[in-house]
């Protein structure tokens, strides 16, 4: 987890709940990992040498920095909030400006939403990451918590059938395996 730093409200965008001053930096080996995970074409991470510094950064390289910021609050919302009762289930991301490498990025969260039906929290959280200043990457992080759900529910298998179209396979474990997916 991002360390929360304890920044004057001063010095941060108004109506965030936490703040994340200089908590990430797109660096060209990150990127470059990235995008080999992730098979981007728009990235040449099977080539040698110093990345071009107008390679386009993908967005989605901050879901983990922004889903930190999110747990936060996700932690504050939830008493006693089990982690492993938790599914994400779905992101969307926004782009304001390209994201460069080599930029410092701070995070703003705040909880958009949180209703509890059927013994399930289910949290809204807006995040968005800063460069120089200006909102570059926003994203509306959707996460489910079920403390009522017994030990015989596989919750990662409930995130595969919700998992929404776009943001991976249906079945993460046969794609993790090799296998095709059903």
């Amino acid at each position: 987890m991002i360390p929360l730093l304890n920044v004057p409200e001063s010095t941060r965008p108004e109506g965030w709940e936490i703040w994340y001053d200089d908590a990430y930096e797109v660096s060209a080996e990150v990127v470059r990992g990235f995008a080999r995970a992730v098979r981007d074409p728009h990235v040449p991470y099977g080539a040698r040498g110093i990345l071009p510094a107008d390679t386009p950064v993908p967005a989605t390289l901050l879901a983990a920095p922004m889903f930190d910021a999110a747990s936060a609050l996700v932690s504050r919302s939830i008493p006693q909030c089990n982690l492993s009762r938790i599914v994400h289930a779905a992101q969307q991301f926004t782009v304001r400006r390209p994201l460069r490498i080599g930029q410092r990025l701070s995070f703003g969260a705040r909880l958009a939403s949180h209703v509890v039906k059927a013994s399930t929290d289910i949290i809204v959280i807006d995040v968005t990451a800063y460069a120089d200043g200006d909102p570059h990457v926003e994203a509306v992080i959707t996460i489910a918590h079920s403390a009522s759900a017994g030990p015989e529910v596989d919750l990662d298998a409930v995130a595969d059938r919700i998992m929404l179209a776009g943001t991976g396979p249906s079945d993460s474990d046969a794609y993790t395996a090799g296998a095709e997916p059903v």
